[in-house]
């Protein structure tokens, strides 16, 4: 009869990638972890998994024996998560999933704070613009600007996303400022991109006018800082949210135009927390999104700024 603990361990060397990984989550010594997994694979008379120097790789047996010693580790977290829904203290390890650029302007910034008010939990951050599955990915949370698609979810709006159409100094001295969308077609404009986001029509509207313009430029890129950094380097006009710029925008390094159209995003217009119906009670989920929730909230700090005007920088 195999050992569930050993059984247990294996499925976490193999979710953790690695025995180093496995040994520090679970406070064991890596040779004990290597132990057990040897007595596994003994007692099944079968590899599990290919050593090298660089990493692990399962085995056709190693497959066939994940899917069952997975449910192990599924039953164990299941029982942890129904105890702690009566326990009024959050602890625990929470593994978290947010975009890349906001998660690390904004998320990771603050996780100090979280974590002196919660010292009996620990977070595993995964920094990914990838649309994530909590249920595979064993994420709690899950911040996304999209929807996450699983019928079982739970979704708390913690920030809105607003937007600006701006330019650096330097290119708005060289290049006469957009005063209506349909000028936009005039200019070198650097875009966010991805397999599920276009990226290059852009909306605006004011009352009820609206236009969509299909904008062209020489640098398309999937990551909201990339473009911010392409626009601070006066290469064109950018498409960016609020929380990407508005630093920027406050020391007058960036320069708000067509402040007088409301532009739509290219990858939505709120950020979410998403988790697991049966899990909103549990203390370390619950205390993460609502602390979330009240640093950021409907008046994020990122939109509180100044912006000089164009017509203040023309006259420089």
């Amino acid at each position: 009869m195999n050992n569930p603990l050993d059984m247990f361990i294996f499925a976490k060397v193999v979710e953790l990638r690695g025995f180093s990984n496995a040994a520090k989550q679970l406070g064991f010594s890596r040779s004990a972890v290597s132990k057990h997994v040897s007595k596994l694979e003994a007692r099944l008379g079968a590899r599990l998994l290919n050593r090298s120097t660089r990493k692990l790789s399962l085995t056709e047996a190693g497959h066939s024996a994940y899917a069952h010693c997975a449910r192990i580790v599924s039953e164990v977290e299941a029982s942890e998560l129904s105890v702690q829904r009566f326990v009024g203290q959050a602890r625990g390890t929470l593994r978290v999933s947010a975009p890349s650029a906001f998660g690390r302007m904004h998320v990771v910034p603050i996780l100090p704070e979280y974590l002196q008010l919660h010292p009996d939990v620990s977070i595993d951050l995964t920094l990914s613009d990838q649309l994530v599955n909590l249920v595979e990915g064993r994420f709690d949370v899950a911040i996304s600007s999209s929807p996450l698609v699983h019928a079982n979810l739970i979704r708390r709006e913690i920030a809105p996303i607003r937007w600006l159409v701006c330019a650096s100094p330097s290119y708005l001295r060289a290049r006469a400022a957009p005063e209506h969308p349909r000028d936009l077609r005039d200019h070198n404009c650097i875009f966010y991109t991805s397999s599920a986001v276009r990226g290059d029509l852009w909306t605006l509207t004011r009352a009820r006018e609206s236009h969509t313009i299909e904008v062209r430029g020489n640098l398309r890129v999937n990551n909201s800082e990339s473009v911010r950094d392409a626009v601070l380097g006066g290469l064109g006009v950018g498409l960016l949210p609020t929380f990407a710029a508005s630093s920027e925008v406050r020391r007058g390094a960036l320069v708000p135009i067509l402040t007088d159209w409301v532009p739509q995003g290219t990858f939505g217009s709120s950020l979410t927390a998403h988790f697991i119906a049966d899990r909103q009670l549990v203390p370390k989920i619950r205390t993460l999104v609502d602390f979330l929730v009240a640093r950021f909230g409907r008046k994020a700090p990122w939109d509180q700024y100044h912006a000089a005007p164009v017509a203040e920088l023309n006259a420089q």
